[in-house]
């Protein structure tokens, strides 16, 4: 490595001493620096969409869980419903007629059960124990809505459709 002088050691503000090697190294700092430049570019935009993915999965699944976790909280009020009203939630348990304000009960007893199942197709439809639920649900009282009473268009398509495929295959027998 020989010593190259830029300017003469007599001159005013000092001498300046530079190697061969400086300046090939400088040199190919200098030529690299668009490459290196364009590499720390796109390490920057790949951290990023990988932090963007990241973020986006935490919060599809905290939204699952919350979904899950609202489903739960209709659901467990429904059964403290039926448990204090075990007449309406088997209603193929009493084989007997119902006095107008049972009858009314009984009506507002199932309303209450279809909001709650529309709740659970609305937070998790794709879970099949819980639809699985609901069906059973919807065949135990598959004679309230095949009644008159029973008004579909108060509900979303997908529930329509699930009680009108339970009261066509009518799995407890509990249709008509």
């Amino acid at each position: 490595m020989m010593p190259r002088t830029r300017r003469p050691c007599g001159a005013p503000g000092g001498c300046i001493v530079t190697f061969e090697s400086e300046s090939q190294n400088s040199g190919w700092l200098v030529r690299k620096a668009t490459q290196i430049s364009s590499f720390s570019d796109l390490s920057r935009i790949l951290l990023t969409l990988a932090a963007g993915f990241i973020a986006f999965w935490q919060v599809n699944a905290q939204w699952q869980v919350e979904n899950e976790r609202a489903a739960r909280l209709a659901f467990r009020e429904f059964l403290t419903v039926s448990m204090n009203n075990p007449a309406y939630s088997r209603p193929d348990l009493l084989e007997r007629q119902y006095t107008p304000l049972e009858y009314e009960q009984y009506f507002w007893y199932v309303n209450f059960m279809s909001q709650t199942f529309e709740e659970v197709f609305a937070y998790v439809p794709e879970v099949d124990a819980w639809v699985d639920l609901a069906e059973t649900q919807i065949a135990l009282h598959c004679a309230f809505f095949d009644s008159d009473e029973y008004v579909p268009e108060l509900y979303s398509r997908r529930f329509q459709d699930t009680v009108a495929r339970i009261i066509a295959e009518n799995p407890m027998g509990a249709c008509r």
